[in-house]
């Protein structure tokens, strides 16, 4: 598991430990230029100092030994004649006149000449010397840095540790909470850059107090409706059970598998609209939605029909979209079975799949009573129902659940010459028209 106090310490002690060794670099690299400046204006007074004396003394005996101050060798000829060395034991080639650099005795020797008449006045020193006194300088500079290096530590130290406070405070709160506490997160104190967090944490904990309660409300609502069907289903099967003739039993039977179907299609109407809550997974596939809608049609043929129902498909373009099947099964289906189940004997419905410059728009019309301007938008709450209305209440919430679920819109209005219903469901889906 990864640490961000640790990171941030060795991203900074790194970060700092570079800047230093690259300020020891700068420094000694200016020293060093700075000092051959300094050495080389060093070497030509020299010269010109000893060009300036009437007489040189004889060069000194070899067998005295002499300390090699500041390692300078100085060395004068006169009519090509070496005449004076203060290093005799050294014995450096004569260079070009003027600056110049070259390799001697085992090192590199910086030079300057002079020639004044008959005289040659040669003044070297080796480069090394140079080096070694800028890097002492170099050391001396940064030696302060280097021993305050573990101070400045423990300063990054404490500032991390300061900083990521208000993080650790925050997860302290959270894992102090219960299940239950789903309250929003105090924002109060909370540094600039951790109030982002705080607000889409406190933004998910609402979602999820919202979910929650939507499933506690569900799970009540669907409890208290599966009462009724199971109840019937119950009274049924005690009057099966004391039927006296072949006649009562034949009607309590049916009686029965009527409230068994009704119990099993509320059922499978709860778990469909399960499978449609927001936060149920996304299976996106190609679907053939004019074939869809016929599928559709041809199995509810045979209801429709012992109603009386006149139910049938208009002409509708082939339209393949990318959606979720079932998702649009149950759009279609629901919407056909209300449309049945509230058409009049000798009624009609009509279904329509087409396709505009936006997307796809599914619609649904019948000869029915309609509904009232008044109770459109409550039609769409789950378990409700109008009047006398043997529905459950919980096809069109299915409906709107499959169509938000796409990011799609449903409206309703009246049906043709002012009566029935009209249904019309757009998808912003893009549509692949395939020929037919």
């Amino acid at each position: 598991m990864k640490s961000i106090s640790r990171r941030l310490l060795a991203l900074l002690l790194g970060g700092l430990l570079v800047v230093g060794l690259a300020a020891g670099i700068a420094t000694y690299l200016k020293a060093r230029e700075e000092l051959d400046e300094l050495f080389d204006d060093q070497l030509t007074q020299m010269a010109y100092a000893f060009s300036r004396q009437e007489s040189i003394a004889q060069l000194p005996s070899p067998g005295i030994r002499y300390e090699e101050e500041d390692d300078f060798a100085i060395q004068v000829w006169k009519n090509g004649s070496l005449v004076f060395a203060n290093f005799p034991t050294r014995t450096l080639p004569l260079q070009s006149e003027g600056i110049s650099t070259a390799y001697s005795e085992g090192r590199f020797w910086r030079f300057f000449v002079l020639r004044t008449g008959s005289r040659v006045i040669q003044v070297s020193q080796p480069i090394e010397a140079r080096r070694e006194i800028s890097l002492d300088f170099t050391l001396r500079t940064i030696a302060p840095l280097l021993l305050a290096f573990p101070a400045f530590g423990l300063i990054i130290w404490l500032a991390v540790r300061s900083g990521l406070r208000p993080l650790s405070r925050l997860a302290g709160d959270i894992s102090r909470r219960s299940p239950a506490a789903l309250g929003p997160v105090p924002r109060n104190g909370l540094p600039v850059e951790v109030v982002p967090l705080a607000d889409h944490l406190n933004l998910l904990l609402e979602k999820l107090a919202h979910s929650i309660e939507t499933q506690k409300r569900f799970v009540a609502d669907a409890a208290h409706e599966l009462r009724t069907p199971l109840a019937a289903v119950r009274l049924q099967a005690r009057v099966l059970e004391k039927s006296a003739s072949e006649a009562e039993r034949a009607e309590a039977l049916d009686r029965l598998k009527e409230g068994v179907g009704r119990a099993a299609r509320m059922v499978g109407q709860l778990l469909a609209l399960a499978r449609l809550e927001p936060e149920a997974p996304r299976l996106l596939s190609r679907v053939m939605l004019t074939g869809l809608a016929r599928e559709m049609v041809g199995e509810r043929a045979r209801i429709a029909l012992k109603r009386g129902v006149d139910l049938g498909m208009a002409d509708s373009e082939t339209i393949v979209v990318t959606g979720e099947e079932e998702a649009l099964r149950a759009i279609i289906a629901n919407l056909i079975d209300n449309a049945i189940r509230h058409a009049p004997w000798g009624g009609a419905v009509d279904v329509t799949v087409r396709s505009d410059a936006h997307g796809v728009i599914i619609g649904v019309v019948d000869t029915g009573p309609g509904i009232p301007p008044e109770d459109r938008d409550r039609v769409f709450d789950r378990f409700f129902r109008k009047g006398t209305s043997s529905g459950s209440g919980l096809g069109l919430a299915i409906v709107k659940s499959a169509v938000e679920r796409h990011g799609g819109t449903i409206s309703l209005s009246e049906g043709r010459d002012g009566k029935g219903l009209k249904v019309t469901v757009f998808l912003p889906l893009v549509p692949f028209k395939e020929d037919t």
